[in-house]
């Protein structure tokens, strides 16, 4: 590139420092300008050998600039509506979940006690724990099943397989533990108070959603990063 820019005449000079400062104020890093310039040069002294000036093949600096100002706004806008309920951390994700199952089991075993007395009710700590337990194994199975599915994997391998299977037994044995805690421990609330419970875990999971932008465990779409 050091060759090209010796061979620049003054005029032409003048022309690529505008044009790597306006480059720089739109927040072009060092190798992002050199990669332009490098693809620009050739360009530059070839016609300028016909007695071309720059400002002729590739407008005036602020035009040649306005192409790269508007793919920065382009990318800009474009993180902002993809980073919508896109946001992956771990345990967010896992705590979505678990709201979502307690919300939907609590509301349900509400509505049931209500309006039947010999109905199954669980206790406060079976619901919880069941419905946390039930928060990782969807999280699991985003994390191990539709996320690589979504990036191209076909398959799922074993051991992503092993690690559900194991999952899910261990959901199930959090459940039967729970169930065998005395009932004046794992105390079961009136069915209203139960259903109550629910609509406040899922008043509180949309709260979350809206203010991290969670991701949901059910998804199949990629996380598109700009």
């Amino acid at each position: 590139m050091e060759n090209y820019i010796e061979q620049l005449t003054a005029k032409n000079s003048e022309y690529i420092h505008v044009v790597t400062r306006e480059l720089v104020k739109i927040g072009k890093s060092d190798d992002e300008i050199k990669a332009i310039l490098s693809d620009i040069l050739p360009k530059i002294v070839e016609a300028q050998e016909q007695r071309v000036l720059a400002k002729d093949i590739l407008g005036t600096p602020s035009e040649f600039t306005a192409q790269y100002t508007t793919a920065v706004a382009g990318a800009k806008s474009s993180q902002t509506t993809t980073n919508k309920n896109d946001n992956e951390t771990p345990v967010l994700m896992w705590l979505d979940s678990s709201l979502l199952m307690l919300g939907i089991l609590a509301v349900v075993n509400g509505v049931m006690a209500v309006f039947s007395k010999k109905a199954t009710t669980y206790g406060l700590i079976t619901l919880v724990t069941m419905s946390f337990a039930a928060g990782l194994v969807m999280y699991l199975m985003f994390r191990l099943i539709y996320k690589p599915q979504s990036e191209g994997q076909k398959k799922t391998t074993l051991k992503a397989f092993g690690a559900l299977t194991l999952a899910f037994l261990g959901w199930i044995l959090v459940f039967t533990l729970t169930m065998l805690i005395p009932r004046e421990f794992n105390i079961s609330p009136d069915g209203y108070i139960t259903a109550i419970i629910g609509a406040l875990a899922l008043a509180l999971r949309y709260l979350l959603k809206r203010k991290y932008h969670i991701k949901s465990a059910m998804s199949t779409q990629p996380s598109q990063k700009v």
